[in-house]
């Protein structure tokens, strides 16, 4: 049965199997030669942004496919690493434009004679903006938790009360304030003093905040009773 399949595989369709072997041949004939021929070939593209804190925010492709004409033996010759793609981008605050790529943009080794044809996609998109800085408020929400019953925290101080941060202009536009939850804290009996990371929504990708941390002091201790009230009888003779 395995001898059956073996031969199977090589007799089955072996007018199709010996058209695609001439093919073969016939390609590897055109590239090992003289033969001028068109093949495409991945090229890396570097954008350069013109001004100072200028910064891409969206997601534009590394590399385009070049379409070479040459001869066999020199399309062989083509080297991702040697090929290159570069464009100067001029764009402003979250601003979006279309960079153009054209034939004359390739660059390639001098020495080695093939000649850009075509580039695909032809052009790409590009979204630029500006990173700058803006100080906001800390808005508290909650207090940090005594741990056992009959406790509770007073005193407590948040520093410093204000942050700066550090973003595009699309992103700081829409923040007026960071939250912070103090209700994540639980300390036990006593005056505490500790740091607490402050948080910025994952939304905002290019947004930092300095100081990263705020320190939080506040004492957990009992809570009072309230005095009982006087008796019925005290309050009539007063």
């Amino acid at each position: 049965m395995a001898r059956r399949t073996i031969q199977d595989l090589f007799t089955n369709n072996l007018g199709y199997k010996l058209i695609a072997l001439l093919l073969a041949l016939l390609l590897w004939f055109d590239v090992r030669t003289e033969k001028t021929t068109v093949i495409d070939y991945p090229v890396p593209v570097t954008l350069s942004l013109v001004g100072d804190e200028m910064t891409i925010t969206n997601d534009p492709p590394s590399e385009v496919e070049v379409s070479f004409s040459g001869t066999g033996r020199d399309l062989l010759a083509l080297d991702k690493e040697s090929l290159s793609i570069q464009k100067d981008v001029q764009g402003g605050d979250n601003d979006t434009l279309v960079v153009n790529l054209d034939l004359q943009d390739v660059q390639r080794p001098a020495d080695l004679p093939v000649t850009p044809v075509g580039i695909a996609p032809g052009s790409i998109e590009v979204v630029t903006d500006r990173y700058v800085e803006k100080t906001v408020p800390l808005q508290t929400e909650g207090s940090p938790q005594a741990r056992g019953e009959g406790f509770h925290v007073v005193d407590v101080t948040v520093e410093p009360t204000r942050v700066v941060l550090r973003g595009v202009t699309a992103e700081l536009g829409d923040i007026g304030s960071l939250s912070l939850d103090l209700t994540q804290l639980s300390r036990g009996p006593g005056r505490f003093d500790q740091h607490l990371a402050i948080a910025v929504p994952e939304k905002f990708r290019t947004v930092t905040v300095t100081p990263d941390s705020v320190r939080i002091q506040g004492v957990v201790v009992p809570i009072e009773e309230p005095e009982p009230p006087p008796p019925v009888e005290e309050i009539a003779e007063n």
